[in-house]
C-alpha cells in the first residue's frame, strides 16, 4: 500500500511539474513576441533618429557646402 501512495504522489509532481512546464512555454512565446515587436520598434525609432539628425545636419550645413562650387564663387546677399 505504501508503494502505491508513493507512487501516486509522484505522479501527482510530475503533473504539476508538466504544467508548470506548459505554462512556462507559454511565457516563453509571449516574450519571444513581446522581444520582436520591442526590437522592430526600436528600429523604427532608431530610423526616425537618424533621419531627424539627416535633417539637422542639413539645417546647420553652409550654403557654400551644399554646392560644388569653391566658396569664393558662391554670392552672398547681405541683410
Amino acid at each position: 500500500m505504501m508503494s502505491l501512495e508513493l507512487l501516486n504522489q509522484l505522479e501527482q509532481k510530475v503533473d504539476h511539474t508538466i504544467e508548470t512546464i506548459e505554462l512556462l512555454r507559454l511565457q516563453i512565446e509571449e516574450l519571444e513576441e513581446e522581444n520582436t515587436a520591442l526590437k522592430a520598434e526600436h528600429e523604427k525609432w532608431r530610423h526616425d533618429l537618424v533621419d531627424l539628425i539627416s535633417r539637422f545636419d542639413e539645417v546647420d550645413t553652409p550654403p557654400y557646402e551644399k554646392t560644388n562650387l569653391p566658396i569664393e564663387e558662391l554670392e552672398f546677399e547681405l541683410e
